[in-house]
């Protein structure tokens, strides 16, 4: 039969796990789902695990993990839903993806409901019928996985783009360069560019210009600062380069389109 041999939430604000987790005999399941920690798997090389990082481990391997940053912010902690298991179905159904280890996974309500229900479950005072409960249980919590681990590599890439695009928007009055964005997701400059494009049909670098021209389109709207002032406060730096870029996105020069706005508010009063 199949059965969960230990269900949670844990959080760690500083930890130094030399101990391996999930044993040598058990399916471990464990969704980092707030800040960071570093991990090691099965001896190799020490990485980090962020918000959304899926493990999916088998019997046999080795996982250890380690926070060793302690701080006085009490959002300063590592968090992390977790799923022993075990069972024949189990061991198919670990087959069926593919025998990953390690996925970036986009948010999902619904598979952290699932979760919350078993932790509830099985920490309930057993009744009869509970186990064929709980079996049923810990197969539709797999089927869910495996349904969101197949929604592909274009899943994971939705993710890492929706991320890049806030990076985009959080940081583009700043000095920003592609290379910055590759870095916050972990991934090459060229590999960026690539899924980038091909995701949004559109280059970093335009994307990056788009949010810079809404923001100095706002400032010229609603605020009584020079085209200079505003062409460094959206981060083009020279007032020459904001007037290259807006003449050949825009079709006409700033002056000339707040001029048009002015008249068309002035026209409208």
């Amino acid at each position: 039969m199949d059965s969960i041999v230990m269900c949670g939430y844990s959080v760690h604000r500083q930890c130094d796990f030399p101990e391996e987790i999930g044993g040598n005999r058990h399916y471990l399941i464990r969704l980092q789902s707030h800040g960071e920690c570093g991990a090691r798997l099965n001896d190799g090389e020490q990485f980090t695990l962020c918000k959304g990082d899926l493990l999916t481990l088998a019997p046999g391997d080795k996982l250890k993990l380690r926070k060793d940053k302690l701080s006085d912010d009490p959002a300063d902690v590592s968090g992390d839903y977790y799923l022993i298991c075990r069972g024949e179905w189990v061991t198919d159904w670990y087959r069926e993806i593919g025998e990953r280890k390690l996925t970036r996974v986009p948010p999902n309500e619904s598979l952290l409901e699932l979760w919350r229900l078993l932790i509830r479950e099985t920490r309930r005072v057993p009744e009869a019928g509970d186990e064929e409960y709980l079996e049923s249980l810990l197969r539709t919590f797999c089927l869910s996985v495996k349904r969101l681990l197949n929604q592909g590599q274009k899943g994971e890439s939705d993710f890492i783009v929706f991320r890049m695009r806030r990076f985009i928007e959080d940081h583009a009055v700043e000095k920003l360069r592609v290379a910055d964005v590759a870095e916050h997701v972990s991934l090459s400059e060229s590999r960026a560019i690539h899924l980038f494009k091909e995701i949004t049909g559109r280059s970093i670098v335009d994307y990056l210009m788009e949010v810079r021209l809404n923001f100095a389109i706002e400032q010229m709207k609603y605020t009584g600062s020079t085209l200079e002032e505003i062409a460094e406060n959206s981060g083009f730096g020279t007032y020459s380069y904001f007037h290259r870029v807006f003449r050949r996105l825009k079709g006409m020069s700033p002056g000339k389109f707040r001029q048009r706005y002015r008249e068309d508010v002035d026209w409208q009063e």
